[in-house]
């Protein structure tokens, strides 16, 4: 392809700008169940429809009884009578209105015959040991913004302000189309001239965690009629359409040519590898993005481009891994004019993290979809020097990360 090939390309940061101006995403509200909001993605600000307590509640176990009684003192309670001169109240229980005040149960003893001895410290006023109507949560009050992502916590507010349903954004619906005439599914070993597709399970579970809900297309051979109409049926169905190879210059890549002819292309190439032959386009007011076949080309391409229009849709913010410094193991060169992703194996010794960087044009393909950690080296980098410090991403948590062995 020669250097300039390098040259002239959009920053991704450019093309996802350039394509968000040339489409507008339709955003869908539906109603979920309590039970099937968590990861959802809330559509509304919610506010309590609920008064918690509703009237009081005692604030422990104990025994609710009249402050009156004490208005001169600890009371003679050895003929006290249960319901009359008190009544038991656990903790958040409400309990009869003739009755203002709560006694721990750990300084009330209460007898076989029901009378009650208490603690000489014991000294109650209205209203001790009671929390007030609404002390928990008021009709009114806020409870979450829209745009906020439900946890399962966030499940306990939702039920104690009244929420039954709620309202979220639809997840974008996606069609992941795969094609190649040498791919076999995965589970099918390949024989000479094919390969596994490996791609569609990938991407379809990456969308998921973007919080996307793929369509995934059979594979599609590289037939341009057949192509075309599984993406006229895609464009029919989905909110986004992804086809997977056949992006680049080559003989066989019809999707490239197939989208040109039907849409508006945005950015055909950008400066980000692998996967440079990535398009971004708009046929029919809805997003087409041609993903590059390879492997690493996919799932640069998912991270970058998919999981930022994925947002765009849900209108969220990009996820942000954790991320750690680690002492690069060895020199390496990275491409200045493009931003570069590598897959990253993160380990500890006795001076804290380790980054080997790992290379799947060299044998380490299946070692880089399996590895702790990425980095994506920015535009202007040419590199680094065994040795130098550099913050990675962490693809698994920082409690997984083993101690590096010796002599490797």
């Amino acid at each position: 392809m020669g250097e300039k090939i390098l040259d002239g390309f959009p920053s991704k940061e450019e093309a996802l700008d350039d394509f968000f101006a040339a489409w507008e995403p339709v955003r869908r509200t539906e109603y979920v169940t309590l039970d099937h909001a968590v990861g959802r993605v809330l559509a509304r600000d919610l506010t309590s429809a609920n008064t918690l307590p509703v009237v009081r509640a005692s604030s422990f176990d104990g025994i609710a009884v009249k402050a009156s009684a004490f208005a001169n003192g600890l009371p003679d309670t050895s003929s006290w009578k249960l319901g009359v001169d008190y009544t038991r109240a656990d903790t958040g229980d409400d309990f009869p209105d003739e009755f203002d005040a709560v006694v721990m149960i750990e300084k009330a003893a209460i007898r076989e015959d029901g009378s009650v001895a208490l603690d000489k410290d014991v000294s109650v006023t209205p209203g001790s040991g009671v929390r007030p109507a609404g002390s928990t949560l008021r009709a009114g009050d806020p409870l979450m913004n829209a745009g906020t992502i439900v946890r399962p916590t966030d499940l306990a507010a939702l039920a104690m302000g009244g929420v039954a349903m709620v309202p979220v954004r639809a997840k974008p619906r996606v069609a992941f189309i795969p094609t190649g005439s040498e791919l076999v599914p995965a589970g099918i070993k390949p024989h000479r001239g094919q390969n596994v597709d490996a791609n569609s399970l990938m991407c379809k579970h990456l969308l998921i965690e973007y919080g996307a809900e793929p369509m995934l297309f059979p594979l599609v051979h590289d037939d341009p009629a057949d192509l075309e109409r599984a993406f006229e049926e895609a464009l029919s169905t989905a909110d986004l359409v992804v086809i997977n190879g056949g992006s680049a210059l080559g003989e066989e890549d019809f999707n490239a040519r197939l989208i040109k002819r039907r849409g508006r292309v945005v950015h055909h190439y950008i400066a980000a590898v692998p996967g440079r032959p990535l398009m971004m386009a708009v046929v029919d007011e809805k997003p087409v993005i041609n993903l590059p076949g390879p492997t690493m080309a996919a799932y640069f391409g998912s991270e970058w481009c998919l999981q930022a229009v994925i947002a765009r849709m849900l209108d969220i913010p990009l996820h942000r891994r954790p991320t750690v410094q680690a002492r690069a193991v060895a020199a390496k060169s990275s491409i200045p004019k493009m931003a570069n992703i590598a897959r990253v194996q993160v380990e500890r010794d006795d001076e804290g993290y380790t980054a080997r960087f790992l290379n799947f044009k060299a044998g380490e393909l299946a070692a880089c979809m399996t590895s702790n950690a990425q980095r994506v080296s920015p535009i202007g980098e040419a590199g680094w020097k065994e040795g130098d410090l550099l913050e990675v991403e962490l693809l698994r948590g920082e409690e997984f990360i083993e101690a590096r062995r010796a002599n490797r």
